[in-house]
């Protein structure tokens, strides 16, 4: 029941940011363009960050376990061979990410953020379309949480 209570807040977070272009208007966006684009154009870098701290946890949580029942009931081959393939599988996955980071980038910026605050600013209809997912989604975030009540 506590991630059914957690999963309803993060949609209720996320239909805020589905809500807000809309709340707040054209000429306000429009006054806010800069910033804006400087928070849109942060998103590779917030990208990046996500998976760092997703690889970084879950082999670090890995470690910790392994470590704990390791010393509980002892470790087999097969799992001390699993977890240094999972290593080696993400770590090469993570350089192949941090090499192409850069062309990742500039693909992110022409063909989601450039497009987005062009959207948000000079499209009303996107902003009604954002504004009713947004209800979906808090809704949607509202029931969850109720649920994670009358059943906890």
């Amino acid at each position: 029941m506590k991630w059914i209570n957690i999963i309803g807040l993060c949609l209720q977070f996320v239909a805020f940011w589905l809500a807000a272009p809309e709340l707040l208007g054209e000429s306000t966006l429009k006054r806010f363009e800069k910033g804006l684009e400087k928070l849109v154009s942060s998103i590779p870098l917030i990208l990046l960050l996500l998976v760092m701290l997703v690889y970084g946890s879950y082999f670090f949580y890995n470690a910790i376990i392994g470590i704990s029942e390791g010393q509980n009931t002892g470790l087999e081959e097969h799992e001390i061979i699993s977890y240094f393939v999972q290593l080696v599988l993400f770590s090469i996955f993570y350089l192949v990410f941090v090499m192409l980071y850069k062309r990742i980038s500039k693909w992110l910026m022409t063909h989601v953020s450039e497009p987005l605050i062009h959207k948000l600013i000079n499209n009303n209809e996107s902003r009604k379309n954002a504004l009713i997912v947004g209800a979906i989604v808090f809704s949607l975030g509202f029931f969850l949480q109720l649920t994670a009540a009358i059943f906890s």
